[in-house]
């Protein structure tokens, strides 16, 4: 994998979006949650057998499993499920001869799809405060941000997985990976959006995840040249988001108007794609004083923001509007807009909205960043959404599947639609039939 997981720790903080991703595909490998998600987006059983809460939404029961053991041999209590939980300020987590009980200040209708997340995953603190999982695998070799070793787990309450080992190198650049795939160097790669097309014309294997990463170009709050919205809006019509996804992408994604993609959202297509560069003509004339050149910052390391931001800059000059492109190498750097690379978190409209909004939440007004209530309805999510789109403050380009590689000799490959590794369930067959 390319991104470089430090800590597997679920109350470390991970940075991006992207980063998080990336570490809670090892997470699910080490650590069980109480609930997960089915293939709909669902929570299913996992840890808790079952749940109900109050009419308030506000107290939740959850009847816990008897027979899951710590990896170290120590069995998953109550009291160790609740201690665990616990770390989270905004829950009260009680042991119950059950199971347990958490207890919210204001209703929490989504709790139990917000327990499959990694970062509640339930673990026990060792003697040097490493935390400690129950999941199919455990940790036999750790080095921070370059490769980490698992191996099955024999005591795995759902079974022993079929793997005996995994090993994990990170911070690999595509490029890198593509060549270990080709040489068999590596049964599992992560191949860019943009590149997945040719892999497979090539011959190789590859299986794509429904959209689930948003690319958007965001202005810098404050600062003066995109303060006023008829320069964020005729640079944001002047994108041609059609051309970004047949031909950088090779269509290997889906034109962006709004923050969800549609087979999250129901509806996505109420937002215009359409380049507009007439009405950005338009609009470009009658702004003064004429602002400066606008910059516009890409991730230095990432070769696909770097070429979308020189289609952007094409498409703006087609419009006579001027955008240089700059690499960004360090935060504090300046820039009008910068391009972000934004993982969609959960596979359910009005979660997956507010972690987006939280994320956007410095470029965006009080208004339009404020949690959106427990009971949303569709009508209110997309209304918040809408009027985020409507500032242009935030502009939505193309929605990214995630695209892997896998091995003539990998079987079994089920991930969840949206990405989520089910290593579990894999197992491998040599060249000649031998099964490892």
């Amino acid at each position: 994998m390319q991104s470089a997981v430090t800590s597997l720790d679920p109350t470390t903080p991970s940075g991006s979006a992207i980063a998080a991703a990336a570490k809670e595909k090892l997470m699910a490998l080490v650590f069980d949650t109480l609930t997960r998600l089915d293939d709909a987006g669902r929570a299913v059983p996992a840890v808790a057998l079952s749940w109900q809460s109050d009419p308030s939404s506000k107290r939740w029961e959850f009847r816990v499993r008897s027979n899951v053991k710590f990896q170290d041999g120590t069995p998953m209590t109550q009291e160790a499920i609740a201690q665990s939980l616990a770390a989270n300020p905004s829950w009260r987590a009680s042991a119950a001869g059950y199971g347990v009980v958490i207890e919210t200040d204001t209703p929490a209708p989504d709790l139990p799809l917000l327990l499959a997340e990694a970062r509640y995953a339930i673990i026990r603190r060792g003697s040097d405060g490493a935390p400690i999982g129950s999941g199919p695998f455990r940790i036999t070799e750790w080095q921070p941000g370059r490769r980490a070793v698992f191996a099955a787990n024999e005591e795995n309450w759902e079974g022993r997985p079929f793997l005996d080992s995994i090993e994990v190198q990170m911070g690999r650049s595509p490029s890198d990976q593509l060549i270990d795939f080709e040489v068999g160097k590596a049964d599992l790669v992560e191949i860019a959006p943009d590149q997945a097309r040719r892999a497979a014309e090539r011959g190789a294997r590859v299986w794509t995840s429904a959209p689930m990463e948003l690319l958007a170009l965001v202005f810098t709050p404050g600062w003066p040249a995109v303060e006023d919205a008829r320069v964020r809006e005729a640079l944001a019509r002047s994108v041609d988001r059609g051309a970004l996804t047949n031909f950088l992408l090779q269509k290997q994604g889906e034109p962006a108007g709004g923050l969800l993609p549609q087979w999250l959202s129901g509806y996505e297509f109420l937002f215009s794609t359409a380049a507009d560069s007439g009405r950005a003509r338009q609009l470009w004339p009658q702004i003064s004083p004429v602002p400066p050149p606008l910059v516009l910052g890409y991730d230095a390391s990432d070769a696909l923001e770097q070429a979308v931001a020189g289609r952007i800059a094409v498409n703006a000059r087609d419009a006579g509007i001027v955008v240089s492109t700059q690499a960004v190498t360090t935060p504090a750097q300046s820039m009008d807009a910068r391009l972000v690379r934004l993982r969609i978190a959960l596979p359910e409209p009005r979660a997956a909205l507010t972690a987006l909004l939280n994320e956007l939440a410095a470029s965006l007004d009080a208004a339009s960043a404020a949690p959106l209530p427990n009971r949303a309805t569709p009508e209110e999510v997309y209304a918040r959404e809408r009027a985020v789109v409507d500032s242009f403050r935030v502009v939505p380009l193309v929605h990214l599947p995630e695209a892997y590689g896998l091995s003539p000799q990998m079987k079994d490959w089920m991930p969840r639609p949206w990405g989520a590794w089910r290593l579990a369930d894999v197992w491998l067959d040599r060249p000649g039939g031998e099964t490892r």
